[in-house]
């Protein structure tokens, strides 16, 4: 176990990633803060910023701007665009800059090496997203903390395991592409085209848009994520893409 622990502390102290990982954190909780420093219509107010006496209403519109930092477009595109980044520089630079010939002369199999860079990956991908979210929430609605759990109950659960769909979904992909392609930038552009298509083709069954989408509705009426079509691009999809990518990665060189 000490050995797998040393290989990960080596993944996680790379100094690029990390500083990819400081700027993933700062840019996203700045879009999640102006979101809710935006002017809601309702006058004598400031979405994020309540200045009316705390009640069922209030509540209401509280929950609506929590629900809404999970959904927002621009830091979805921004974490897609820095989770295939940080896909690459994982699996694909490593072999471009000729360090994994020293990687994979040590003694660890290739499995291990994979299932270290992976949780790695997985890790910076979850607190990209996470620790913005609770930061900004906690420090926006302070004076009401203690009543945050409630309001969110009715949809947080939800909402939190889209994301972790849609996390799995992003990593997956840049896993894949990154093992795939014969260099990185080119393993970054086909990542991003391959994340960025349903958009432009407006096609919103298929993620990241189908798990935005989902997550504006969690906490409705009727509404479940554990449907065929959330657990097959969530949770089959990426173990597929993961597999594959052990394949890859066992049987392709190191150069």
């Amino acid at each position: 176990m000490g050995r797998l622990y040393t290989l990960f502390r080596w993944e996680m102290n790379d100094i690029v990633k990390n500083v990819l990982l400081l700027l993933g954190l700062v840019l996203t909780g700045m879009a999640m803060k102006r979101s809710l420093m935006g002017v809601d219509s309702i006058p004598g107010s400031i979405s994020g910023t309540e200045i009316s006496l705390f009640g069922p209403s209030t509540a209401t519109g509280v929950a609506v701007s929590i629900q809404g930092l999970l959904s927002l477009d621009d830091v979805w595109t921004l974490l897609s665009f820095l989770i295939l980044l940080l896909g690459a520089l994982t699996f694909r630079y490593d072999r471009d800059s000729g360090v994994a010939r020293s990687i994979y002369s040590l003694p660890y199999s290739n499995t291990e090496i994979f299932g270290v860079k992976l949780l790695s990956l997985i890790i910076y991908a979850f607190a990209m997203v996470l620790l913005p979210f609770a930061y900004v929430t906690l420090t926006t609605y302070a004076s009401i903390a203690g009543h945050i759990s409630e309001i969110t109950s009715g949809f947080l659960g939800d909402a939190l395991l889209l994301v972790a769909f849609l996390l799995l979904y992003l990593v997956a992909v840049a896993t894949l592409v990154s093992l795939a392609s014969p260099n990185a930038f080119l393993a970054f552009m086909v990542g991003f085209a391959v994340i960025y298509a349903p958009r432009v083709t407006g096609s919103s069954g298929i993620p990241p848009q189908l798990f935005i989408n989902a997550i504006t509705r969690s906490g409705s009426t009727g509404f479940t994520p554990f449907t065929a079509e959330y657990l097959g691009w969530g949770v089959l999809v990426p173990l597929v893409l993961f597999a594959l990518s052990w394949v890859l990665i066992r049987r392709r060189d190191v150069v």
